[in-house]
């Protein structure tokens, strides 16, 4: 039996142990229950993504995040920039913001850039997107937000941008027209 195979049939259990919201004493408690999990949660993540499971994909990220699994946020990314269809990208740039990823600004950024044109009228994944560049709150990601605030972006993610920076009225914003 190969490590892999082995592996089967815990992270089963682990995942049926993560229901709805994961708090951080429901994380201590299940890694408790399981030592090692935080070496083998990676290779699960990919595993499940590779597969397409992308609900085992959500379960077992919400439960590294207060467990801190080294290598959680490249492994996001690696999903966000394959472009995978059906993975909740949503779901993901937000874990990357509250895990304040500083290497992820980029990968936020190409998410919001290709996203803009299929994330129209309301622009929840780059409102995601600002809110986890905001998380992140490094001068690039900063910086990253503050060129949202501009041309080509659509108007409804100029606003977005300028609040999270809190700069909307600096700019001249008028949130009625801006989200119209």
């Amino acid at each position: 039996m190969t490590q892999q195979n082995s592996q089967r049939p815990q992270a089963e259990l682990v995942e049926s142990l993560v229901n709805g919201f994961v708090t951080e004493r429901d994380s201590r408690s299940i890694a408790e229950m399981h030592p090692g999990i935080c070496d083998v949660i990676i290779p699960w993540i990919r595993e499940a993504a590779d597969a397409g499971n992308w609900t085992r994909v959500g379960k077992f990220a919400n439960l590294a995040i207060p467990l801190r699994v080294a290598g959680l946020g490249e492994i996001l990314q690696g999903i966000l920039d394959s472009g995978a269809a059906g993975a909740n990208k949503e779901d993901l740039v937000d874990i990357l913001g509250e895990i304040r990823d500083v290497s992820a600004v980029t990968c936020l950024s190409r998410v919001a850039e290709r996203s803009v044109v299929e994330d129209a009228p309301a622009y929840w994944l780059c409102q995601k997107v600002i809110a986890s560049l905001g998380e992140i709150g490094t001068p690039e990601s900063l910086e990253c937000v503050r060129q949202m605030t501009t041309q080509p972006w659509p108007n409804p993610v100029r606003w977005h941008a300028a609040v999270e920076l809190e700069i909307e009225d600096e700019l001249g914003f008028d949130e009625d027209q801006m989200l119209e």
